[in-house]
């Protein structure tokens, strides 16, 4: 059973690295949606086990990714602080459903996410499947002509 737990890992890490690179290839620092108007097939979710023996896993939603120096950190919904209301100016513009930042832009705004609460490295393949899959979503109807 270990060589298939091995062979998982490495799959996933796999999976993040080429995420990482087709991210630092498009310039994308961070990738933020909304997930009540993005109309993903999927819903991007992470399972947080418990501190306590007795408690339940928390769930929670997915609102993006942050490539923060070659490590893939998916933002928490509601936990991480990110909001998709404070990238965009209400006055002057249409509420996204998707918003890109930059490297430079995302490490402005996000700050490093190895400090803050609600930034997450972890999730397990079947969690990671489903966030890209929303990923690449995200870019289709981001980018469309």
């Amino acid at each position: 059973m270990p060589e298939k737990n091995n062979a998982v890992t490495d799959l996933l890490q796999k999976a993040k690295e080429d995420l990482a690179e087709n991210m630092q290839e498009r310039g994308i620092g961070a990738m933020i949606w909304d997930l009540s108007t993005a109309g993903f097939p999927y819903l991007p979710e992470l399972e947080i086990p418990s501190d306590m023996e007795d408690e339940e896993p928390q769930t929670v939603g997915v609102t993006g990714l942050y490539n923060y120096k070659g490590t893939l950190y998916l933002i928490e919904e509601g936990i991480s602080g990110v909001d998709i209301n404070n990238l965009y100016n209400p006055d002057t513009e249409a509420k996204p459903t998707i918003v890109t930042l930059t490297e430079d832009s995302a490490e402005k705004t996000l700050g490093n996410p190895a400090n803050r609460k609600g930034f997450n490295p972890g999730g397990n393949l079947e969690e990671w499947l489903a966030i890209a899959d929303c990923y690449f979503q995200a870019l289709s109807e981001q980018f469309q002509p």
